[in-house]
C-alpha cells in the first residue's frame, strides 16, 4: 500500500461468497477479475481490495465515494471509474497471488459462490 502511485489493488479473503476474490494479473497488469459476485461490474473488487494515493484524491476534488445512491455492489466501481482505469491499476501482494487482507465479520462465513469445479488458475497463498 505504501508504494501506491495512483491506485493499487490486491486480493481480499472471505469476499463475494468465496474464500477470496482477486484481480487477475498477467505480465504485471490487471487483465480481469476472479470474483464470485457481479463479475460484470467495471471494477468487481471489494472495498478492502484497493488503495488510492492522496495525490489522486487531491487531483480529483469532484470524485466522491457515495454512501447512498449507488446500486448494490457498485460503490467501489462508481468511485474508481472517476479516478482511474483498469489499465492503470497497480497490482500488489506479489501480483495479486497473496491474500494479506481479510473481509471479516461477526457472522458465519458465506461461501455460496465458491466454485466447485472451475477453480482459480493460479495458486494463491492464503
Amino acid at each position: 500500500m505504501r508504494t501506491t502511485h495512483k491506485v493499487s489493488v490486491w486480493p481480499v479473503g472471505l469476499a463475494g461468497g468465496r474464500r477470496y476474490e482477486r484481480p487477475v494479473v498477467e505480465k504485471g497488469k490487471v487483465v480481469g477479475w476472479y470474483t464470485g459476485w457481479r463479475a460484470g461490474r467495471p471494477f468487481p473488487i471489494d472495498m478492502a481490495g484497493f488503495a488510492v494515493s492522496l495525490q489522486v484524491i487531491l487531483s480529483n476534488p469532484k470524485a466522491i465515494f457515495r454512501r447512498h445512491g449507488s446500486q448494490p455492489g457498485m460503490q467501489e466501481s462508481d468511485f474508481l471509474r472517476q479516478i482511474t482505469t483498469v489499465e492503470e491499476l497497480e497490482p500488489k501482494a506479489n501480483n495479486c497471488t497473496k491474500v494479506l487482507v481479510w473481509h471479516t465479520r461477526t457472522e458465519k462465513v458465506n461461501l455460496s459462490n465458491e466454485p466447485k469445479y472451475h477453480l482459480d488458475s493460479v495458486k494463491i497463498e492464503v
